[in-house]
């Protein structure tokens, strides 16, 4: 079957593609499982207004593909998925995510999620009394996902820091884009660190409260790309490096939580062409899958910290300063590598 782009989901590229309805709560949402070659689909629900249908599917397909090459290059014994919820007017929340979990439990553990953009705690918690498929205290997992990602991108970045010869964060200087749970958990502990946090939010109300919390130097959201800083941490939404913001950047290092970060692959290139270290957000924002992974995989026990975000980083990077291909590039070699091994093992089990 051709891949002809309205159609992509049919590729063949994605085993399984769910619709699920519910009238009562006004539910509609997605959910791609794009990978289960080597353990069960894990990914969060996005909730979102998307202008259409087609929006929201082409979203969830891509989201899905990329949480399949992250959890690959965490070494996961897992695939990738992901949820999206339509959000509308008429959406009874509660309720909403109470039916989604239900769905799921239908699915049977080949999708676990837990939560990304639009969907927080109470959300999760509604989907628990639904569903053993979702990452929560309710379901076992103990951990702050939100502040395991955090954790993570700030490894990340201290190994980011050493790869340039910096040995310690005391006067360094990081720019945060976006002071939501991970962004804010990400400048504590960069405050803690010794670092100076200069930082932005599209909500002024949220930025406001950031800065009652710590010290730290709030800047108008377009003025972050102008920051000098030595590392630029975007925390937001994705697509927000390309051609025009990357050379407006005045940083060493682009570390940060947010997914999709580069608009395009030749952003990525033109990072490596300015010498600023991009450290690929497939890699460094996987604290949170890590850490809540362990009731999806029976019998794995996930690590017991996040140390191997840094070595699997500094890995990275050397073969980028070898081979002279940029990190992005290198990563995502690696993940394709990986994906089809696992592919080709299973093929070789049935």
């Amino acid at each position: 079957m051709s891949a002809a782009a309205p159609f992509h989901h049919l590729s063949g590229e994605f085993e399984e593609v769910h619709y699920f309805t519910d009238r009562a709560s006004g539910l509609a949402a997605i959910v791609v499982v794009h990978d289960t070659s080597a353990g069960p689909a894990l990914g969060g629900v996005r909730r979102m207004r998307y202008p259409d249908e087609a929006a929201a599917l082409a979203d969830a397909c891509r989201l899905a593909a990329g949480m399949t090459r992250k959890v690959v290059l965490a070494e996961l014994p897992a695939g990738g998925g992901k949820a999206v919820l339509l959000d509308h007017p008429g959406l009874d929340r509660k309720a909403a995510y109470a039916a989604l979990g239900e769905r799921i439990e239908r699915m049977g553990g080949r999708f676990c999620t837990a939560g990304d953009l639009g969907t927080g705690p109470a959300d999760l918690a509604a989907m628990a009394t639904t569903t053993r498929y979702v990452a929560t205290p309710e379901n076992g997992v103990a951990a702050d996902l939100a502040e395991a990602t955090a954790e993570g991108v700030f490894l990340a970045a201290g190994t980011a820091l050493d790869l340039l010869g910096v040995a310690e964060w005391s006067g360094q200087t990081i720019a945060i884009q976006g002071l939501g749970a991970i962004g804010l958990k990400l400048a504590m502990l960069a405050r803690r660190a010794g670092a100076r946090v200069v930082a932005t939010d599209f909500d002024a109300e949220r930025a406001g409260r950031a800065a009652d919390t710590m010290p730290l130097q709030l800047v108008e959201p377009d003025r972050i790309f102008d920051t000098p800083c030595d590392v630029f941490a975007p925390c937001a939404g994705g697509g927000i490096l390309d051609e025009a913001s990357v050379a407006r950047l005045r940083c060493r290092i682009v570390c940060g939580a947010a997914n999709d970060q580069l608009a395009t692959p030749a952003a990525g290139d033109l990072l490596a062409a300015r010498h600023i270290l991009y450290a690929p957000d497939l890699l460094v924002n996987a604290g949170a899958v890590i850490r809540g992974c362990g009731p999806a995989l029976e019998g794995f026990e996930p690590p017991k910290d996040l140390s191997g975000i840094g070595c699997r980083l500094r890995d990275v990077m050397v073969e980028s300063f070898n081979s002279r291909m940029a990190p992005h590039r290198v990563a995502l070699a690696r993940a394709e590598a990986k994906l089809a091994q696992r592919r080709a093992a299973r093929v070789r089990r049935r």
